[in-house]
């Protein structure tokens, strides 16, 4: 099979839905979308509208019910669980609007720890920490735990420990929506720095019209299906 090389995930076909009781609740039917190298993508649409559930179904942590998924030119629609989360370990960053940091643990061991957990040893991860820690501009806050750290700064930290295993895709699902104005367009345009310079491909839930205009795509999630605006 040959594919596009700058395509980095294919969706096709993808309907998701869930019961409650008897009542079929579908959240997405039927969706396309194909995301490329260097491209970022916000997606807009109102509360309960499906973005989460999309996001996680890109970020290989929910499985649609239909369709098919390619990662980089790899159908991963039989994936076992493991190979999921291989996958994800090697691919994919998230960044959630809780940023989900440990608070027991500084802003250096954060990044760190990820490190070691996906199986770099101490050298490198102390050296590629440091590395993150400056592309972010937080090298003066690395021994602060996040509890001394602003909403910005915490967030700041969620980016680089969620970018540490330089994924081919970025994934963001509202990761503005704790922060004011100012730290928010400062944080957009970390990300998407961030995204041009390691070539991997950013997508941004929000419900922010102004953060959806720095992105060179905007789809709506409207009636559970994907269109361009």
């Amino acid at each position: 099979m040959f594919y596009d090389m700058s395509e980095i995930l294919n969706l096709k076909n993808i309907s998701q839905y869930f019961y409650q009781g008897k009542n079929k609740i579908t959240v997405l039917s039927q969706l396309d979308l194909v995301l490329s190298s260097s491209q970022k993508v916000a997606v807009i649409g109102s509360s309960g509208s499906g973005k989460t559930s999309l996001l996680n179904i890109i970020s290989l942590m929910e499985k649609p019910k239909t369709g098919s998924m390619f990662l980089l030119g790899k159908s991963i629609s039989k994936a076992t669980d493991n190979e999921k989360s291989d996958l994800r370990k090697a691919n994919i960053g998230y960044v959630h609007q809780k940023n989900s940091l440990l608070m027991e643990f500084t802003a250096y061991e954060n990044i760190y720890l990820s490190l070691l957990i996906n199986n770099y040893n101490k050298k490198y991860a102390k050296e590629k920490t440091m590395h993150l820690l400056e592309k972010v501009n937080m090298t003066h806050r690395h021994s602060h735990k996040p509890a001394n750290l602003s909403g910005g700064e915490q967030q700041r930290i969620a980016i680089a420990r969620a970018i540490s295993n330089d994924p081919e895709i970025i994934v963001a699902d509202e990761p503005t929506g704790n922060l004011d104005d100012k730290n928010s367009h400062l944080i957009i345009d970390e990300l998407s720095n961030i995204t041009e310079e390691n070539h991997s491909t950013l997508v941004l839930a929000t419900h922010d019209s102004k953060i959806a205009k720095k992105m060179n795509t905007i789809f709506e999630l409207n009636d559970n299906r994907l269109k361009i605006i």
